[in-house]
């Protein structure tokens, strides 16, 4: 048996097992708590510093840019707002003298040179002999039509009378330096709101443009595509660069009913500049024909002639009966078991209906020869054409057709 002296010793055993397990506890409870805080001490000064150079690095930027902001404006490459004062003063909105006088429309134009020549659209002036033409600071005055090209849609008005105002002309670029991807502007009378400024870029360059059932539904050849807002209203005003110089002159709209935008098109400053002393000179101006209808070859097209798939040219549809081509000997599908292929114009490769086109209007005069290769029951000869002079009112249906001799 336990005396109660063993008794008293096996409990005082058991509370000092009892307060010695507590006491481990609260000691390694300690030391969990000690580490936790050193390693929180030890992470804090990271992360100060770390927000630190967040904070300073924000200052820092902050500092530039209200230094930026508070930077004079350099005229060496004019803001956008500078653009604008720059060539506001030489466009113009074209009006009609009243709406019973003529067929023209409301439109735009710019000031080609001192003597107040102004270039616009053909559509906009229409049949009109007078039209309105209105300066940004609201200064009106009556302009005589001098001339017009409805094949690729360019009249020429000069302002009548004294000039009250001093006239400024634009300055022109060479649009053949443009690139796809440049910056460029619009100004013009977009549904009435004059003097209206929009931007974009050139999407495109070299567009056939074909405008069935105008006046002269011939396809427009290099024409410049755009993504800046072009409206009714801006026709007949001017595309410009960055440094405010003109290279083109906004002629007409692409869009869908289902799709998000459009495009503009916009005649270039090399076809304006061509023309324009004609106009002024002629009141018209002449454009070279050949006389008949073609079709670009693509993959499908070469396959059904037995072509191999990369042979460029133009296929030769139809011909004009003692046209241009006819005459020199070119034989269209009709004539021969496929129609000649013409694969060169005066040495110069031509790959579609593009191709010829510019060449022809860019480089030609109606009288002029010009010399035609052509592919032909696998050989290559060479025809010359004495060029004609395209009918402007020949093809005013809508339904304009690879048949409809547009060349």
């Amino acid at each position: 048996m336990f005396s109660n002296r063993n008794i008293i010793r096996i409990c005082l055993s058991g509370e000092i097992i009892k307060n010695s397990r507590k006491l481990s506890v609260a000691f390694f409870s300690l030391v969990l708590i000690f580490a936790v805080t050193v390693m929180t001490l030890s992470l804090h000064p990271g992360y100060i510093a770390e927000a630190h150079l967040k904070s300073s690095n924000y200052s820092t930027v902050t500092t530039n840019v209200s230094s930026s902001s508070q930077s004079p404006p350099s005229y060496s490459n004019p803001s956008i707002p500078d653009l604008f004062d720059k060539v506001k003063v030489s466009v113009v909105k074209v009006s009609p003298i009243s709406k019973a006088a003529n067929n023209s429309l409301t439109g735009s134009g710019f000031v080609y040179d001192k003597n107040g020549d102004i270039l616009t659209n053909s559509h906009v002036v229409g049949t009109a002999s007078s039209v309105i033409v209105t300066f940004i600071d609201g200064n009106q005055s009556s302009a005589a039509v001098v001339g017009r090209d409805p094949v690729n849609d360019i009249a020429v008005v000069e302002i009548m009378g004294n000039h009250t105002q001093p006239i400024v002309p634009v300055q022109f670029e060479n649009s053949s330096a443009v690139r796809i991807g440049e910056q460029v502007f619009a100004i013009g009378d977009p549904f009435g709101f004059s003097d209206t400024l929009t931007g974009g870029l050139v999407s495109q360059v070299g567009r056939l443009l074909l405008q069935s059932g105008t006046e002269a539904p011939y396809p427009h050849p290099d024409m410049i595509q755009t993504d800046a807002l072009i409206n009714p209203g801006n026709s007949g005003g001017p595309l410009f660069d960055l440094q405010g110089r003109v290279i083109g002159m906004n002629s007409d709209t692409f869009s869908s009913e289902f799709g998000a935008g459009g495009f503009g098109f916009a005649i270039p400053s090399k076809t304006l500049l061509r023309e324009a002393l004609v106009i002024l000179k002629n009141g018209s101006y002449p454009h070279p024909w050949l006389g008949m209808s073609g079709r670009s070859l693509d993959l499908e097209l070469n396959r059904e002639l037995g072509l191999g798939p990369n042979f460029r040219g133009v296929l030769v549809d139809s011909l004009v009966n003692g046209g241009p081509a006819d005459k020199a000997g070119i034989k269209g599908i009709h004539q021969s078991l496929h129609g000649d292929i013409i694969t060169a114009l005066d040495g110069i490769p031509i790959k579609n209906t593009p191709d010829l086109l510019s060449y022809i209007d860019n480089n030609k005069s109606p009288g002029e020869k010009i010399t035609i290769t052509i592919y032909r029951s696998n050989h290559t000869s060479n025809l010359v054409a004495t060029l004609g002079q395209r009918p402007t009112s020949q093809y005013i249906s809508p339904y304009i057709t690879s048949q409809t001799p547009l060349f």
